[in-house]
C-alpha cells in the first residue's frame, strides 16, 4: 500500500512539473509565421496584424461593441446594427447561403463594414470588385464627408487594392486620382462600407498617419448602434463546433497537457495492474471444523492415556486467567491465589483451593478417571464463566 501511495505521489508530481514547464516554455509560434499578406485579423489577437486595438478603441470610445460568433444565417435586424467583417481566411469564407442572409440583412437596414483586399460580391443592386494595387501608399480624402472628417491621409500597406462599385448609390471617400480605398454604397435600407486594406485598422497600422481617425469615422453616423465584429469566420464561437472541444484550445499548451495527462493515466492503470512487493499466497479454506479438531485431540489423548497432559494444558490457561483476574503475579502461591480470586468472584475460597490443588496433582501425574476429569473441566468452565474471561 505504501509503494502504491509513493507511486501516485510521484506521478502527480511529474504531472504538475509538466504543466509548469508547458506554461513556462510555451511560445505562440503562429505570430512569428504571420505576415501582412497572410495574417489572422481577429479582434482577439494582440499580434501586430490582429485587430484587438481597434476593438478596444471602439469600446473605450463609447460604442456598443461586441463579437458576433455565429454564421450570417443567424443575423437578425438590429442584432447587431453594424457588422464588421475583416479579411476572413480562405478556409473560412462565408457560404452562398450566408451571403444570401447577409444581403437580406443589409437591405433590411443593416450596415456591413467589409475590410479586405479582395472583395468580389454582389449585394442588392451593388456589384463590388477590388482590382490591382493603389498607386499611392498615402491615399487622401477625395471629398468632405463624415468618413473623411479630420483625415488628411491614410497609411496603407503595399498590398492595398482599389475598389470599384457598380452602383448609382456609391460614394468614394479616400483614395487618389486613380484608385479608391474607402467607399460606401446604399443597398435597400442599409449600406455597405468598403475599406481595401486591413492594415489601416490592424494593431500595427492603427497608430500610423490618420488611420485611427478614419477607423472611428467608419461609425460616426451611428453613435448609438450596436457593432458586432465577425469572429465566426475567424474560427471562433460557433464555428468551433466543427472542431470539437479542442478547437477552443487551439494555439495553447492545453492539448499537450491533455495528452500528457492521458499518458500518465495509462501509466497509473498499468502500475495498479502490476504487483508491488513479495507475492502473497492464496488463502486456503480450512477443511475441518473446530469441533472435529477437538474431538480428534480428545480421542488421541484418551487412547494414549495422557489425561495428565490434557489437564496440564487446561489448568495452565485457567491459572493464568485467575492471576489476571486477581491482579496477582503468575508465580503466586496457590492458596493465596484461591483466597483472592474467590473473594473477588464471590465463591467459596475452600472449594476453589481444593479444585486448584487437585488439578495440580493430576497435571503432575496422578491417576484420574474420565468421569472425574470431566467434572474438573466442567467446574473450571463454570468458574471461567463466572469470571467473565
Amino acid at each position: 500500500m505504501r509503494n502504491n501511495a509513493r507511486t501516485i505521489l510521484l506521478i502527480a508530481g511529474l504531472f504538475a512539473a509538466l504543466i509548469a514547464l508547458n506554461f513556462l516554455f510555451f511560445v505562440d509560434r503562429t505570430a512569428e509565421q504571420e505576415s501582412e499578406f497572410s495574417a489572422n485579423r481577429s479582434s482577439y489577437r494582440s499580434t501586430p496584424y490582429g485587430t484587438l486595438a481597434f476593438y478596444t478603441l471602439l469600446k473605450e470610445s463609447g460604442f456598443s461593441v461586441s463579437r458576433f460568433e455565429k454564421p450570417f444565417t443567424d443575423l437578425r435586424p438590429h442584432d447587431p446594427d453594424t457588422l464588421v467583417i475583416i479579411s476572413p481566411p480562405e478556409a473560412l469564407q462565408p457560404s452562398a447561403e450566408e451571403f444570401g442572409s447577409l444581403e437580406k440583412w443589409v437591405q433590411a437596414g443593416g450596415v456591413a463594414v467589409i475590410i479586405d483586399r479582395e472583395i468580389n460580391v454582389k449585394i442588392g443592386g451593388a456589384e463590388i470588385n477590388t482590382v490591382g494595387a493603389v498607386s499611392s501608399s498615402t491615399p487622401r480624402a477625395i471629398q468632405p464627408t463624415s468618413y473623411t472628417r479630420g483625415v488628411d491621409h491614410l497609411s496603407v500597406s503595399q498590398y492595398a487594392t482599389r475598389v470599384e462599385i457598380n452602383s448609382k448609390a456609391a460614394a468614394y471617400h479616400i483614395g487618389d486620382g486613380k484608385s479608391v480605398v474607402l467607399a460606401d454604397a446604399r443597398v435597400g435600407k442599409g449600406r455597405l462600407v468598403l475599406l481595401t486594406d486591413p492594415h489601416v485598422v490592424a494593431n500595427n497600422g492603427l497608430p500610423e498617419a490618420d488611420n485611427v481617425v478614419a477607423a472611428l469615422n467608419l461609425f460616426s453616423d451611428q453613435p448609438g448602434g450596436s457593432i458586432g465584429f465577425d469572429e465566426y469566420h475567424q474560427g471562433y464561437g460557433a464555428s468551433t463546433a466543427s472542431g470539437g472541444l479542442m478547437a477552443y484550445f487551439r494555439g495553447t499548451p492545453v492539448p499537450w497537457m491533455m495528452a500528457q495527462a492521458g499518458l500518465i493515466a495509462v501509466l497509473v492503470v498499468y502500475s495498479y495492474g502490476r504487483r508491488f512487493g513479495r507475492p502473497i499466497p492464496l488463502r486456503q479454506e480450512r477443511r475441518t471444523t473446530n469441533l472435529e479438531f477437538v474431538s480428534s485431540m480428545a480421542n488421541i489423548t484418551r487412547l494414549a492415556h495422557a489425561s495428565g497432559l490434557a489437564m496440564e494444558n487446561i489448568y495452565s490457561e485457567f491459572r493464568k486467567r485467575l492471576c489476571r483476574f486477581s491482579r496477582l503475579p503468575v508465580k503466586v502461591d496457590t492458596t493465596r491465589l484461591a483466597d483472592v480470586a474467590a473473594r473477588r468472584a464471590g465463591i467459596e475460597a475452600h472449594d476453589l483451593a481444593k479444585l486448584l490443588s487437585r488439578c495440580e496433582e493430576v497435571a503432575s501425574g496422578d491417576k484420574i478417571s474420565d468421569s472425574e476429569l470431566l467434572a474438573l473441566v466442567s467446574r473450571i468452565r463454570e468458574i471461567e464463566a463466572r469470571l467473565g474471561s
